[in-house]
């Protein structure tokens, strides 16, 4: 385990299936089973149904200092997965699912990968064009980023665009509505997410609209 605040801020707790057995179906599968199938198959899917336990790990931390809280996390998903039984592992704020048995070989000592910790979503909104934007940049204690107005036949260069901005913010860059951002010699205005698509994004998120010629966006 890691030392410093980010690790004495995260905790894992066990639930049980048999106190409240609905309550842990609800809560705790049921919201899940379809990014399981999708992710891993739906053998396995159903197999979840089923499972007695569940670990909750959480951090609490307002505004993350460095990525303790990160590694302390996936250290103790990697003890969970290291015990019989276990199966899959769940990232929320990435929505994205694991075998446990991949997890409980994650080496202590690997290098930091950003696209390890977000997902990239992509999703056509009311007028036809693409809206692409960040899942799991609340680990960093920074909005998700959002592209809005993307063709559909530039989404590669799109997901770079967003992988690139995500990176800023992960290592440490602070954007409000209104803030200018600049990444490789382009630059991009700070916006409220616009009403239409904010259901798109769980929690807080920033629409970045370039204000200088982007691959993929006019």
């Amino acid at each position: 385990m890691p030392e410093g605040e980010g690790a004495q801020a995260t905790a894992m707790t066990v639930r049980e299936r048999k106190p409240d057995p609905a309550g842990f179906q609800a809560g705790l599968i049921e919201p899940f089973l379809e990014l399981l199938s999708n992710d891993l198959g739906s053998e396995l899917s159903e197999r979840v149904k089923h499972c007695e336990f569940a670990y909750v790990i959480t951090s609490e931390l307002e505004d993350p200092d460095d990525l303790g809280h990160v590694q302390a996390a996936w250290a103790l998903a990697k003890c969970a997965c290291e015990q019989p039984g276990a199966e899959v592992v769940i990232d929320v704020h990435a929505v994205r699912a694991h075998l446990a048995p991949d997890i409980s070989e994650l080496s202590p000592e690997r290098p930091f990968e950003l696209m390890q910790e977000i997902s990239l979503l992509f999703d056509t909104v009311a007028d036809g064009s693409v809206a692409a934007w960040t899942a799991g940049m609340r680990k960093f204690g920074r909005p998700e980023v959002m592209l809005l107005g993307l063709p559909s036949e530039t989404s590669t260069e799109a997901a770079l665009a967003l992988r690139d901005l995500a990176a800023m913010l992960a290592a440490g860059e602070r954007i409000e509505p209104g803030d200018l951002v600049t990444n490789d010699d382009l630059m991009y205005e700070a916006r409220v997410v616009p009403e239409e698509v904010s259901h798109l994004v769980d929690g807080e998120a920033i629409w970045l609209t370039p204000s200088s010629p982007v691959p993929g966006l006019e």
